[in-house]
């Protein structure tokens, strides 16, 4: 079960409120009431209509609600998404904190990625005679964080640019040794399977 953080809750709160102000405002139209005769003696009432003011409401209450509504249904999607786990791990942390910050992933590997990692290893000073120096620097730094490193991290860590990064990953991963994998809103670089020497 996830935990649900303060702005969740928040939503939450404003929706049933929201929910609950719309519900009355329609539930309770104001009567029209028509005084008849020359000394207004008689009144009949017309029927049931919504004021100007009572349409604002509602028209307010109902855009609140589908607001709170939306924002729990993204976080609870985006929260799902970051917590889904990975199939090269048997376990990942979220990499955003329910105050919006992000924290280094922490990763614990199966024995089947460690081996991964040891191959690529292994077979680091074949594969990298065939590399230029970006690639190098790159490949070398997945291999570094033992074979899943987020592709943020690589832009933040290196002095090239998000675009020299992109292309470099796409060079690499045509050489069938990286891949990158979507995690919530952005990718995390890991070792392809069949590291070709």
């Amino acid at each position: 079960m996830r935990n649900i953080s303060g702005r969740q809750l928040l939503a939450a709160v404003i929706f049933l409120a929201a929910t609950l102000v719309l519900t009355v405002q329609l539930i309770n139209p104001t009567p029209v009431v028509v005084s008849v005769g020359d000394n207004g003696s008689d009144v009949v009432e017309a029927g049931e209509q919504f004021r100007y003011t009572e349409v604002g409401i509602i028209t307010v209450a109902a855009w609140v609600m589908g607001a709170s509504m939306l924002y729990l249904v993204v976080s609870v999607e985006r929260g799902s998404v970051l917590t889904e786990p990975s199939t090269t791990t048997s376990s990942a942390e979220s990499s955003v904190q329910t105050d919006g910050t992000e924290r280094p992933v922490h990763l614990e590997f199966t024995d089947d990625v460690n081996s991964l990692v040891e191959r690529h290893r292994t077979q680091f000073d074949e594969t990298t005679d065939r590399l230029d120096d970006t690639e190098r620097e790159i490949y070398s730094m997945v291999l570094d964080a033992d074979g899943k490193i987020q592709q943020r991290e690589i832009v933040a860590d290196t002095d090239f640019s998000k675009a020299t990064v992109t292309r470099t990953l796409d060079s690499l991963e045509t050489k069938g040794l990286l891949e990158r994998k979507r995690q919530g809103v952005g990718n995390v670089v890991v070792l392809q399977e069949s590291a070709s020497p």
